[in-house]
């Protein structure tokens, strides 16, 4: 599986609105990056919590589609790989509603690839 499929499956997860199936693309322990400073995730069960509060600002805004546009991707080893994905979200009427580019620290093999780390950026 390419980079490009792993987030354009990632975006159907995340449409769906449903903790469950966005769990299915992290994989801990994973390590996010922001202003706010470095946090870390040991357990899987917290990314499952994370995403039953995380869906619902989402939903607020009444998000029902998702572009993304894979800026860069670099293969670092054998299993570690970075991408930098722009997000762009739009609600039912087609109006774009919120946009976001985040870094993602993706490692596995092709075809089994999970998110282990994220720097959110604020520009």
């Amino acid at each position: 599986m390419s980079i490009q499929t792993f987030f354009k499956n990632y975006a159907e997860a995340l449409m769906s609105f449903s903790p469950e199936k966005i769990d299915g693309f992290y994989q801990a322990p994973m390590a996010i990056y922001s202003d706010q400073g470095i946090q870390l995730v040991d357990d899987q069960k917290d990314v499952l919590a994370f995403w039953k509060e995380g869906v619902k600002p989402y939903a607020e805004q009444g998000i029902s589609k998702t572009v993304t546009t894979v800026l860069s991707e670099e293969q670092l080893s054998e299993k570690n790989y970075t991408s930098k994905v722009q997000w762009v979200n739009y609600d039912s009427s087609g109006k774009e509603t919120s946009r976001e580019t985040n870094y993602y620290i993706l490692s596995g093999q092709p075809g089994e690839l999970k998110i282990t780390g994220l720097i959110l950026m604020t520009k």
